[in-house]
């Protein structure tokens, strides 16, 4: 036994040189298993972090908002970044009765409205189905109140995009 532990000793170098070559897209690591989630209150941490999801957005993006939800996020410039983009990007707005002025220069099959919807308070993004932020307490509260939660929760992820996959399934194209 001693023999074969000073043999190994022997070829450690070797051992660490081989392990060093391994790409680490090999190496699963105890990072990979961990889901996270991030509690952010107020306006600036908020904008600060979907700016953070549109900059690293590779393929879609996805809101459901009231107006008054999706007016902030124009007037932080947030749907000129994602119209200006080549992403996937595709806005619901519930409730409303029509588009609202604003967005006119959006491609129009990039926008649907739900005209039933009985609350004003559900907003959510979804980010390349990897990332979702929900707003507790969406522009409807002052801003300094302003909550909501971001994570990489694969079922919050997953339930959120059913929700929204069927919110455009049932939404109307205004043209």
């Amino acid at each position: 036994e001693k023999e074969r532990v000073k043999t190994l000793e022997k070829n450690e170098k070797e051992f660490v040189d081989v392990w060093d070559k391994i790409p680490s897209f090999m190496v699963e690591t105890q990072e990979t298993k961990f889901e996270k989630l991030q509690m952010l209150q107020g306006t600036n941490s908020i904008d600060t972090k979907i700016k953070e999801m549109i900059s690293d957005a590779k393929e879609e993006f996805l809101i459901l908002g009231s107006e008054k939800d999706i007016s902030r996020f124009y007037h932080s410039d947030f749907i000129k970044s994602l119209n200006d983009s080549s992403l996937d990007f595709r806005l619901i707005i519930s409730p409303a009765q029509k588009i609202p002025y604003f967005l006119e220069e959006i491609e129009k099959t990039r926008v649907k409205i739900m005209p039933n919807s009985k609350t004003e308070n559900q907003c959510f993004i979804i980010k390349d189905s990897e990332e979702v932020m929900m707003f507790l307490r969406n522009a409807h509260h002052p801003s300094r109140s302003v909550f909501a939660i971001w994570a990489e929760s694969r079922s919050m992820i997953d339930s959120m995009r059913t929700l929204f996959d069927y919110s455009w399934e049932n939404s109307e194209t205004i043209y």
